[in-house]
């Protein structure tokens, strides 16, 4: 089960003010909205729902559009063939709310190994930020780190966090960690990632740096010791969260960036079923 399908999420969806309900055991949340009719989503379901019991939950709150957004273990054919029905019946988003395609990197190796799957590029770029002085830090300070991304990324950082104090708020100490780099005798953190642990993966959830932090290769320095703590969390695989899906090659081309800063670690790609 991944993080979205968890009654810790459910509770933080909850706080924003959506409706969740309950359709063969996974999580519904639904928005309502006067005169246009409702929003639905059902994501990372690892079952398809019975329209049967879907369509009177959704009638209820007068929802009019479903957005899902199954688990990787529902198959590509199973699922259009459930959306070739479903859209008889109510319509279905077609513009994904979540990534459709993450990068995972197995925990399970030894460190040094993991450390060698990197490219050349970022195994040198942790080298490099050793040398610089760069000191990770293990955090409870979410406030700390909502401050760095709103500083180094405007009103974009902004948008990327709200909401992230009240998921933190909902999720117990063991779950939940923010790194932050900081560079030799500056007070503020240059770097930070907020990470989720869940069913024995860490979700790298939301990433920061500054300019200052970039050049001294924090974000680098900082993925190798968010791997290095989420193995010792126990968990048995990072997940990027989320990456430029080629399938869609229209959409998201901002995402390439940030697409090949991850794939430089040695993962394995994972997509999820589209919506047809």
């Amino acid at each position: 089960m991944e993080i979205q399908q968890s009654s810790r999420y459910a509770d933080f969806i909850r706080s924003l003010g959506w409706v969740v309900e309950r359709v063969d055991g996974n999580y519904i949340f639904i928005k309502p909205f006067p005169i246009i009719g409702g929003l639905a989503k059902l994501q990372r379901t690892t079952t398809l729902p019975s329209l049967s019991k879907l369509l009177p939950i959704l009638s209820k709150h007068h929802v009019k559009t479903l957005a899902i957004e199954p688990d990787s273990r529902v198959r590509q054919q199973d699922f259009t063939r459930w959306c070739t029905y479903a859209a008889s019946r109510i319509r279905l988003n077609k513009d994904p709310f979540i990534p459709t395609k993450t990068i995972q990197v197995g925990l399970t190796d030894s460190e040094h190994n993991l450390f060698h799957r990197f490219t050349e590029a970022k195994r040198r770029a942790v080298r490099r930020a050793e040398k610089n002085r760069l000191i990770a830090t293990v955090s409870s300070d979410i406030d700390a780190f909502i401050r760095l991304k709103n500083r180094s990324a405007g009103f974009f950082g902004f948008i990327t966090t709200t909401g992230a104090k009240k998921l933190w708020d909902k999720l117990p100490e063991k779950n939940r960690a923010v790194l932050l780099a900081n560079a030799q005798n500056q007070l503020h953190p240059v770097a930070g990632i907020f990470l989720i642990f869940w069913n024995r993966i860490a979700y790298y959830w939301i990433a920061a740096a500054t300019k200052e932090g970039k050049k001294l290769f924090a974000p680098t320095y900082l993925v190798w010791e968010a791997l290095k703590v989420s193995k010792k969390r126990g968990c048995k695989t990072l997940d990027f969260v989320g990456v430029w899906d080629e399938r869609r090659k229209e959409k998201n081309h901002e995402w390439k960036g940030f697409t090949k800063f991850k794939e430089g670690f040695g993962g394995v790609p994972l997509y999820y079923p589209l919506t047809p």
